[in-house]
């Protein structure tokens, strides 16, 4: 076997270590923002709640990474390029990073989250689908894997980091951090990362009969998932003063999800490979429904880091698997705008998650958003296994 003729080629390595300090900055501003912004001047919105005011700055960005994701998906099919898509998103977000810093009221920090949201949106589907050229479907679950672990690795990094910056330098010092390293990415990007390309391959694709309602149902679980997951950033300040944590631990209880997510992700990936696709996802599914249950009613927050180690495994089980699956059910073409719909779907989970810790906690309750995010979680791991079920050809 030659090296080009692996399953996974070197280049994926080059991309994903390339991409690591772009992830630890993406990891130090979700951790950033929420805190920020509460405190922040507002020229129309000065009596929203701290938790909604948290949330929103999350959300917006979320929506925007979303909703454009679609359409760069099909722009990079139609101009065959993806590299292109990184370098600009990166210097367009680093630029943004900077940005944060100099500016003075809430509203200015909305409307460049939504900036920094569609330059986010133009580099995922990009990034997604070089990974699917760089490796085979017999290894597909194993890649996402590889390349999932190293990306949330600088994730679970960053926001260590960020509660580290913030708590000893300040929230400027941590934007500034945060452009730097976005720029160290793009270098890295422009210099080290190749161009990918469909490899030609025998591979037969599944019937397109099952792919779109399949894909759809796919795409609503990672939705749930990632709802479920993102509620407690908008609540932070709420968690703050509960649990009378420090800055530093809350960022230890976001990072704690990424450390055992990392952990899991490439044997989650490997027995997906080897044993199929179907159950780690609902195992996955089910299980972060009863974590996001549960994450209502911590009282200290050794309790909140437990329960969030834990949704990192069950995000493991869904994700990897789950990515692969949606490669495999579109045949291996056209897969930007395909995988599109499922990162997309992240992405809004991302945006719809903190929105809703924010309105339900900021108006019902605190318990409220958990009750009803594990509920849905629940009703769209029903989906899953009702898809699943009904498709035999899916392993």
């Amino acid at each position: 076997m030659t090296p080009t003729d692996h399953p996974i080629k070197r280049q994926l390595y080059v991309l994903s270590i390339s991409k690591l300090f772009k992830d630890i900055a993406t990891g130090m501003l979700v951790f950033i923002i929420p805190l920020y912004v509460v405190n922040m001047d507002s020229l129309i919105l000065q009596d929203m709640p701290t938790v909604l005011k948290a949330g929103l700055a999350t959300t917006v960005f979320g929506l925007a990474n979303s909703l454009s994701q679609p359409y760069m998906g099909r722009l990079s099919e139609r101009l065959d390029r993806r590299k292109v898509f990184l370098i600009i998103g990166y210097i367009v977000f680093a630029i943004i990073c900077y940005i944060y810093a100099i500016s003075g009221y809430f509203e200015s920090i909305l409307f460049f989250r939504i900036v920094q949201g569609i330059a986010i949106g133009a580099t995922i589907p990009a990034v997604i689908t070089m990974v699917t050229h760089l490796s085979t479907s017999t290894v597909r679950g194993q890649a996402i894997g590889i390349y999932s672990t190293l990306r949330g690795a600088a994730f679970g990094i960053g926001s260590m980091v960020g509660g580290a910056v913030v708590t000893y330098y300040g929230y400027v010092a941590g934007f500034y951090i945060s452009a730097a390293l976005v720029l160290l990415s793009s270098i890295l990007i422009i210099l080290f990362v190749e161009e990918t390309k469909l490899p030609d391959t025998n591979t037969p694709a599944v019937p397109s009969t099952i792919e779109p309602f399949t894909i759809k149902i796919l795409a609503i679980a990672m939705f749930m998932m990632l709802v479920g997951i993102m509620l407690i950033f908008s609540l932070l300040p709420a968690y703050q003063i509960r649990l009378e944590a420090s800055e530093f631990l809350l960022g230890v209880a976001i990072s704690a999800y990424v450390i055992s997510r990392i952990i899991f992700q490439i044997p989650i990936g490997i027995l997906s490979d080897r044993f199929g696709r179907k159950i780690p996802i609902l195992a996955g599914i089910f299980f972060n429904a009863l974590i996001v249950y549960n994450l209502g009613h911590v009282d200290d927050v050794n309790s909140l880091i437990f329960l969030r180690l834990l949704q990192g495994i069950a995000m493991a089980a869904v994700e990897t698997p789950l990515l692969a699956l949606a490669v495999e059910l579109s045949g291996e073409q056209n897969v930007s705008s395909k995988i599109s719909i499922i990162t997309s779907a992240q992405a809004a989970g991302v945006a719809i998650g903190p929105l809703i810790g924010g309105i339900f906690g900021g108006y019902v309750s605190f318990e409220a958003p958990f009750y009803i995010s594990s509920l849905l979680i629940f009703l769209s791991g029903v989906l899953v296994w009702f898809a699943l079920r009904k498709n035999t050809e899916i392993h």
